[in-house]
């Protein structure tokens, strides 16, 4: 299996009409009307090339990995469960057999994904077949979903904290996406990083909370725009400041289902 870039994340929700506002008032476009198949109910929205799955368990007594994940994270209040990757050349020894779950699809109703065995703790990953470039996606997704009135152009960052970064690196590398670098962050914690097309998943180890998906930064044209868009309704988020990593960053106070969400806008790097 070759993995060529993170296709969609899935998010647990409690309640899916309220958090379909809850996205939309931070200035998501929000696909009309819900996916319903597979057990699974679930209202769309994207992060440039990446759908955004916002998942609610269609069947409270409905078993199997997927929903299992869904039910704990939404008594917790919501949260990334994981991702799946578009993939090609897939074959199934990293595979749970018999546990493919129906998604939304993009050009037709339906798309399988066939989730994979467990890899990183609190995290659930599948994959899909890889279908088309990076502006094509986001085309595609844009169609859908409708514009993203807080200017979000994609997904630049994907925080997961796990116990032991040696594990997590060998997880990712075992599916074929290598770690570009580790950073001593102090205090004993370490960060590795991988990338893909736009996005980097940072692993941050070890954890001292639930392991799993944390939060997400998202990279906006207009990061006043999206701070504006978030304030006028009615939501709580920080004035754009100066990033570490140059340009600037602002954050929603409040998790959105349990995602921590931080926008950010390009610039110059502090020390060029």
């Amino acid at each position: 299996m070759k993995i060529e870039y993170i296709e969609r994340m899935l998010v647990a929700v409690r309640d899916l009409e309220a958090s379909r506002e809850n996205w939309r008032r931070a200035g998501f476009g929000v696909a009309p009307g819900t996916f319903e198949g597979g057990r699974l109910s679930i209202a769309r929205l994207a992060a440039g090339a990446i759908e955004i799955d916002l998942c609610a368990a269609a069947d409270s007594n409905s078993r199997g990995p997927l929903n299992d994940h869904l039910r704990e994270a939404a008594e917790r209040g919501g949260g990334i469960i994981g991702w799946i990757w578009g993939a090609s050349d897939r074959g199934e020894s990293a595979s749970i057999r018999g546990n493919a779950i129906a998604l939304p699809g993009w050009s037709e109703a339906t798309v399988d994904a066939e989730l994979l065995a467990s890899s990183l703790p609190g995290v659930i990953t599948g994959a899909t077949g890889a279908r088309l470039g990076l502006e094509s996606r986001a085309q595609r997704l844009r169609a859908i979903c409708g514009a993203n009135q807080n200017t979000v152009e994609y997904l630049e960052h994907l925080v997961v904290m796990t116990p032991v970064l040696e594990d997590a690196i060998a997880a990712n590398e075992a599916v074929g996406v290598p770690c570009k670098r580790i950073r001593e962050a102090g205090h004993g914690v370490r960060q590795a990083f991988f990338k893909l097309e736009q996005t980097v998943i940072e692993v941050v180890a070890p954890t001292r909370n639930r392991p799993g998906c944390w939060g997400v930064a998202l990279m906006c044209a207009d990061i006043a725009r999206a701070v504006a868009v978030a304030r006028d309704n009615g939501l709580e988020a920080t004035s754009p400041k100066q990033a570490i990593q140059g340009g600037q960053i602002a954050r929603i106070v409040a998790p959105l289902d349990g995602v921590a969400i931080a926008y950010m806008q390009a610039g110059p790097r502090i020390d060029d």
